[in-house]
């Protein structure tokens, strides 16, 4: 009864595993199927699991054939998405630059809005010594608290106040001008706004200019609602001239037909590849628990002359993200 209840479950689990893997290849035709991209690295996985469970627990029958095909196909629709992926996360990045020219780290981190620990976070961000901080679900219990804490050695800063994710800030030791279109950073903590975008132009010592714009986009589901998200984001940072860096949490996979066309359509280069970000913890068994993370929801993108040495994921936080960590230049005048 056991080995058929495992065949049973198997067979049913890699038919199912192939049935929305090939469904996912489609997303490109239609939206709703490009959700299914979003969970590829679950299909991948389980696609692994299934067939290497069919192969060495089931009984030779005409069922462990079946579920040894299905999880094959599986896993072949499903790497077609996952392993361009993964064999580009191993590319290497820009050597150092010489001819001491700056190199700027900048961190990138959604806080969590029911992470209070704003003394872990300051910990990391010291350890880190990042130059510029771009912040999410920076709602004003985390800015009340880590904004003391940091703004001595961080100065110059921007923050928006919205409904939902509209709430990020922005900090720098050095000094920025902003260049945000009206509305695009609203102040009202009341407000009904769900998204925002800070743009801040930067000079530097030997006169490099570039432009950092840090955003948080809404879940993909409504599809319209994301989707018109990203086109204002285009819209917005088209406008921008210097060579730029886009970060942020786009609660988009790298392996979407919608974020992949976001990037080229505005002309940007995706630096965060295969790096998972989310979630660091769930809420469950009555509490809030540790979780191994499994999207890569977090992004640094850039366009121009920007040249990027490095892209790590930082220490938790407190968060259910983790930081993302950007170390980049500009070539020489």
């Amino acid at each position: 009864m056991i080995r058929r209840l495992l065949s049973l479950a198997v067979g049913l689990g890699a038919i199912a595993i192939a049935g929305l893997a090939l469904l996912a290849l489609l997303g490109f035709a239609s939206p709703v199927l490009d959700l299914l991209n979003h969970l590829q690295l679950l299909l991948f996985g389980g696609a692994i699991v299934t067939t290497a469970i069919a192969i060495l627990l089931l009984p030779r029958t005409l069922w462990r054939r079946i579920a040894i095909t299905c999880g094959t196909v599986g896993f072949v629709a499903s790497s077609l998405v996952v392993l361009p992926e993964m064999i580009s996360g191993l590319a290497p990045k820009d050597a150092l630059p010489d001819h001491g020219r700056r190199v700027v780290r900048l961190m990138t981190h959604n806080l969590f809005g029911l992470n209070y620990d704003m003394e872990l976070v300051t910990s990391v961000i010291a350890a880190e010594n990042p130059d510029i901080i771009a912040l999410q679900e920076y709602f004003g219990g985390q800015a009340s608290e880590l904004h003391p804490l940091i703004s001595g050695r961080y100065p110059y800063y921007a923050r928006c106040k919205g409904g939902k994710r509209a709430n990020i800030g922005l900090y720098s030791r050095f000094p920025f001008t902003e260049s945000m279109s009206a509305g695009a950073c609203p102040e009202d903590a009341y407000g009904t706004q769900r998204t925002a975008n800070i743009i801040a132009d930067f000079t530097l010592e030997d006169g490099q200019r570039f432009a950092v714009v840090t955003t948080h986009l809404d879940w993909p589901v409504p599809i319209e609602r994301q989707r018109s998200e990203l086109r204002e984001l285009s819209e917005a940072i088209a406008a921008i001239e210097e060579p730029l860096i886009l970060v942020g949490d786009f609660n988009s996979t790298p392996w979407s037909y919608t974020l992949r066309g976001f990037e080229a359509e505005a002309g940007l280069t995706r630096h965060t590849r295969n790096l998972v970000t989310f979630p660091m913890v769930w809420y469950y068994l009555g509490d809030w628990r540790p979780l191994v993370p499994i999207l890569p929801l977090d992004h640094a993108m850039t366009r121009g002359t920007i040249r990027v040495h490095a892209v790590r994921a930082g220490a938790r936080t407190g968060s259910d993200h983790l930081p993302v960590i950007i170390d980049f230049s500009l070539p020489q005048s």
